[in-house]
């Protein structure tokens, strides 16, 4: 059976400031073994990669989960890749996020891409743990950075096509840990030097809708585009 792109809570939930939810890191394993997002309260960057989920703390530092934390937005999958590709460089970071376009097989379907390799640099953020109500755009104003130098590690992320910027971030999301496994962040920029890349396309989704009371009495009416770009970059 094809695997299939699982998203606990779509995004514009996250945008109006509802950071907690009952979605539980074991009801993401069950779901895959690959993906990204960040904990209830936006306390630390979440990773997975092959079936190892970590916490990523606002220093940046990393550390393994239980199954019992939980979290308000996610997305994951089993990655079964049917890609590769491979990018050279020293590249800028602008002549990096062009050739990722070129490496899509669409930009009308859900990816998951693994890139695995060498980096002149990465810059990560992580955010404060914050409480419920306040927008991400707003905590994202405290975020922490922490950049890498010279490293070796890993960027798990997706690609979503634009037309449904309410679900997920639209264009390319990227969490980067590195390859020992002991921190990484929210990638905001990156030059890589060389990576080997892995993509899996997905014809089908699943998404779990909030069942707090916050969101079924939300009006999601705004656009919270600007809100989005903000938050993300």
């Amino acid at each position: 059976m094809p695997s299939m792109l699982y998203m606990s809570s779509p995004i514009n939930a996250l945008l109006e400031g509802f950071y907690r939810d009952d979605v539980t890191i074991a009801t993401l394993r069950e779901k895959g073994d690959f993906g990204i997002g960040t904990f209830n309260n936006l306390d630390g960057e979440l990773i997975a990669l092959d079936g190892r989920y970590f916490q990523l703390d606002l220093d940046g530092n990393a550390r393994p989960v239980g199954d019992d934390l939980k979290t308000p937005f996610s997305t994951v999958c089993r990655f079964q890749p049917t890609l590769a590709e491979e990018i050279s460089g020293p590249l800028s970071w602008e002549a990096f996020s062009a050739q990722l376009k070129t490496i899509l097989p669409s930009d009308n379907m859900f990816t998951a891409l693994h890139m695995q390799g060498r980096f002149r640099s990465v810059l990560t953020r992580s955010v404060p743990r914050t409480e419920n109500y306040r927008p991400l755009s707003e905590a994202t104003d405290h975020q922490k950075l922490r950049r890498f130098e010279n490293a070796e590690g890993h960027l798990v992320g997706f690609y979503t096509p634009g037309f449904v910027p309410s679900v997920n971030v639209p264009g390319f999301h990227f969490h980067f840990i590195d390859k020992d496994f002991s921190a990484g962040g929210h990638l905001l920029n990156c030059e890589p030097e060389h990576l080997d890349v892995r993509l899996q396309v997905f014809f089908s989704m699943e998404l779990t809708l909030p069942k707090t009371l916050d969101y079924l009495t939300a009006s999601f009416t705004r656009d919270a585009k600007k809100d989005l770009e903000k938050a993300e970059r």
